[in-house]
């Protein structure tokens, strides 16, 4: 047996092995009752999904979620809900559960949905009917539950019509066994989300990024970086008054390019070319969160509250450098301090950057250097003479 082979072999253990160093932790998103919602206390792990990424469905690692919500639906002038493009969303449904993953529908979006149509179903006198027409969507789509993504677009069109609906929306859906949730700001709220909207709801998938982006193209910078997340967490913890198990750490898997035009770039684009741009969180003018700062992020989340959460799972890559994917093997570790190692297939001591592998101690076969450009070689190397 070569000297690689060896190595190959022992890489099949490396899971089985990671159990001696790192506990693995359970994962169940909530239990339903018969006739009312009971939320337990387990993190979350949310994916938000596009109809645009409906076409990667079968690339996406949905078993490492605990909820995929669907975005969006709109109500059409009679109040009935629509998904954007007419997608139909119950082969996903159908996917999602097959995953394990608890689905639900987002609603509104931060797009430009119609805010008269709004405006209209949320009157006293059309809200009922509207907040039937919901719930019948969810039924005849199988869906778990509904997730209020009613942003700053829309909001001051509909004013103090939010909190009544909110309201009415959780009582009916608790009453069959479903759940509601919200995706809003990081650190401020328009005044039309109350107190007593934001405590109705089961969890708050908060939005931490776009604090700058094209829209204000003279403060370039990052977008998502830690101190927003702190900035987030002291705001819905302390000032709000929210327990931190019902608050879930929003990242992108996509950054904002401030170059003429200014546009964003999907995570998956911005590794493409080369996979070494997956540890830094800025590009030129490009600016985005790579590995390390998931990580960092996703062990905040870990350590203060209830759960993370990311916009978009279709623009994350399909390989060992997916950020999804660090930040499950962070989540499985135990409740040490947990680093970043990379694979070391011909075993000169120095890893391979596009195999990263997250855990709290270093697994068998695994390094804690990337500096092996060709880790088929041990003859090649960072460090190696020419």
């Amino acid at each position: 047996m070569t000297h690689i082979q060896r190595y190959g072999k022992s890489l099949i253990m490396i899971q089985l092995m990671m159990l001696f160093s790192c506990n693995l932790k359970d994962k169940r998103p909530y239990s339903i009752g018969p006739d009312t919602y009971v939320e337990n206390m387990e993190f979350k792990i949310v994916g938000y999904l596009s109809g645009g990424g409906f076409d990667k469905i079968d690339n996406l690692e949905l078993n490492k979620l605990t909820h995929l919500n669907l975005a969006f639906a709109n109500p059409n002038k009679n109040g009935e809900l629509f998904f954007s493009r007419n997608v139909d969303i119950k082969k996903v449904v159908e996917k999602g559960h097959a995953a394990g993953v608890k689905v639900f529908i987002s609603l509104a979006g931060g797009g430009k949905p119609d805010t008269s149509i709004w405006n209209s179903q949320l009157r006293p006198k059309n809200r009922p009917t509207f907040v039937k027409h919901i719930l019948d969507y969810v039924d005849e789509n199988n869906l778990d539950g509904v997730d209020v993504d009613i942003e700053g677009n829309l909001l001051p069109y509909i004013g103090d019509s939010y909190t009544p609906f909110v309201l009415e929306l959780k009582d009916a859906l608790h009453a069959k066994g479903k759940g509601i949730t919200s995706a809003l700001g990081a650190t401020w709220l328009h005044e039309s989300v109350t107190q007593e909207s934001i405590e109705a709801y089961d969890f708050i998938n908060v939005m931490v990024y776009d604090k700058t982006g094209p829209w204000r193209p003279q403060d370039v910078g990052a977008h998502a970086p830690i101190s927003y997340a702190e900035e987030a967490i002291e705001f819905w913890i302390n000032e709000k008054r929210i327990p931190s198990e019902r608050i879930v750490l929003g990242m992108p898997f996509y950054g904002w390019d401030f170059s003429h035009p200014a546009r964003s770039k999907t995570y998956r684009q911005i590794i493409k070319d080369n996979p070494k741009h997956a540890y830094v969180d800025q590009m030129d003018s490009l600016f985005y969160n790579g590995i390390h700062t998931i990580v960092h992020k996703t062990q905040l989340a870990k350590d203060k509250l209830g759960g993370v959460m990311f916009w978009e799972i279709s623009q994350d890559t399909v390989h060992e450098l997916s950020l999804l994917r660090a930040a499950h093997q962070t989540l499985e570790a135990d409740n040490g301090i947990v680093s970043t190692f990379y694979r070391d297939l011909d075993g000169d001591g120095f890893g391979d950057p596009t195999k990263p592998l997250q855990a709290c101690l270093r697994p068998i076969g695994y390094v804690a250097n990337r500096g092996d450009d060709n880790d088929t070689d041990p003859k090649i190397h960072s460090l190696a003479t020419d």
